[in-house]
């Protein structure tokens, strides 16, 4: 089986066009989206319902969460605060409506997805560093977890009895023997690496294998789209530096 897995969407239609237009031209065959699908950006409404038409399932995010006021915005910085209260008033009652029936947490094919962190995912648990991590391989069963949250996509792996994980510096990596894979997979529409270009990770249950892939998007456009609605320029600029 190959997945397509993506999380952060944040309201950026024309780098989330760009990665289902990518996934296509790599044959994925499942396609999972790990929360955030608003937030930010200002394509609330059409993300919602690119991911409705083109992912096989969705989880729930913080900003998702916020956006259809399961919970407040303030924990939220100013700039998020701000937009994911823009968010509120501009969804539509279908965009709720989808929103509130996410899950927080799949396990399928020996393999768990989740937003923010396997130890408690409505909690929304920043994995950061590998104590982080070693924390989250303590509670996923699976040989395989898939994140997202922080926006910045990571391989990390770790053989079983309690070793150390380790941070694996290529895009790319095939398993080796007994070893677990706990893989944040980046951010569509916000990435914060240095790169701007969108990112989501190729699964290939068969190879064992897992892949960060980069697509490029047109960012002016999007940039073009968050000036006209005022958005604060702090978050228009970031997108063109990938911080």
């Amino acid at each position: 089986m190959l997945y397509g897995v993506f999380s952060d969407i944040h309201s950026n239609a024309t780098a989330f066009k760009a990665v289902i237009k990518s996934m296509e031209e790599h044959g994925v065959q499942r396609r999972i989206c790990l929360g955030d699908l608003v937030g930010y950006g200002v394509d609330a409404n059409e993300c919602v319902s690119l991911t409705k038409a083109n992912a096989d399932v969705s989880l729930i995010g913080n900003h998702d969460n916020v956006a259809i006021r399961f919970e407040s915005s303030v924990g939220f910085n100013p700039y998020a605060k701000q937009m994911i209260e823009w968010t509120q008033k501009e969804l539509s009652e279908e965009s709720i409506s989808y929103i509130k029936q996410l899950p927080y947490i799949l396990e399928e094919n020996d393999t768990t997805f989740v937003h923010a962190s396997p130890m408690s995912p409505a909690d929304w648990i920043y994995i950061t560093d590998l104590e982080d991590a070693y924390d989250a391989f303590e509670y996923f069963n699976t040989s395989y977890c898939f994140v997202g949250h922080t926006h910045s996509p990571i391989i990390v792996t770790m053989r079983g009895g309690g070793a150390i994980p380790k941070v694996i510096e290529e895009s790319k990596y095939q398993v080796q023997g007994n070893e677990r894979l706990l893989v944040n997979v980046g951010s569509v529409g916000q990435p914060r690496d240095r790169n701007p270009d969108a990112a989501w990770c190729l699964f290939d249950t068969e190879a064992k294998s897992v892949e960060i892939v980069r697509v490029q998007y047109d960012i002016l456009e999007t940039q073009t789209r968050m000036r006209a609605q005022a958005v604060p320029e702090f978050l228009v600029e970031r997108l063109g530096v990938g911080r």
